[in-house]
């Protein structure tokens, strides 16, 4: 008796057959991408550092100003509305409270901007990874330490934005565990092909993907990013005087 091919089982197989395709052409797609916008986003850092810098150190200071008055407000309240802080030489503690805030505040910030960064590249986090990834993980994170340990907070600000950056567009292909059957196989390829879309989604709906897209000569481009920086530069420098 000649036994016919299960039409359910060929449908399935050239099924999955197609997704492995797919997902081939995403996963050389999201290469490209991620390799270009990469390249193009370290091109522009590199030439706007100063502006970058600039912002950030203002931005620091803005938010230093702003908690010092908020605690001002606060120990005016304390003291009573036509209370005046003693003039002279002598100081009781109680002067000293808003930098004691300042301070902490830092300490808390770069708390936290430590954990972000290195929940995303510490080496224990990447056991399946090859030799060159786990090394360049393990000088991230003494980076990461050594900004941490040291209080620079401008330094660990930069790193963690670095490293949270480039999430979206380090994409690392799942591990398939042994699958027997052609339904579960089907299932893990649409999921795997589910997330390779998202990345894409999310590095397609970027500015810095569009800034890629839009194909300007970068030199134009730098000059016109200087110019908006400056401007911004000029607001955050009145803003806290």
């Amino acid at each position: 008796m000649l036994l016919l091919p299960d039409k359910n089982s060929t449908t399935d197989q050239q099924k999955i057959l197609l997704l492995e395709q797919e997902i081939a052409l995403l996963e050389a797609e999201l290469l490209v991408i991620e390799n270009a916008v990469n390249a193009f986003r370290a091109q522009l850092q590199a030439a706007l550092s100063v502006q970058i810098r600039r912002i950030q150190e203002l931005t620091s200071i803005y938010k230093d100003q702003k908690q010092a008055k908020k605690q001002k407000r606060l120990e005016q309240k304390k003291r009573g509305k036509n209370y005046q802080k003693p003039l002279g030489l002598k100081l009781n503690n109680a002067s000293f409270t808003g930098v004691n805030l300042v301070s902490a505040e830092k300490k808390q910030e770069l708390k936290r901007l430590y954990k972000e960064a290195v929940v995303q590249i510490h080496p224990d986090k990447l056991v399946d990874a090859d030799d060159e990834l786990n090394r360049c993980a393990t000088d991230i994170t003494a980076q990461l330490n050594a900004y941490y340990k040291s209080g620079n907070l401008d330094e660990l600000n930069r790193l963690h934005e670095h490293i949270i950056s480039g999430n979206a567009l380090s994409y690392k292909p799942d591990q398939p565990e042994t699958i027997t059957d052609l339904p579960a196989m089907m299932l893990f390829l649409q999921e795997k092909k589910r997330k390779l879309e998202v990345l894409l989604q999310e590095i397609k709906s970027s500015e810095i993907y569009n800034l890629w897209l839009s194909r300007k000569d970068v030199s134009v481009l730098i000059e016109e990013l200087k110019l908006q920086f400056s401007g911004r530069i000029l607001i955050m420098e009145k803003r806290i005087k």
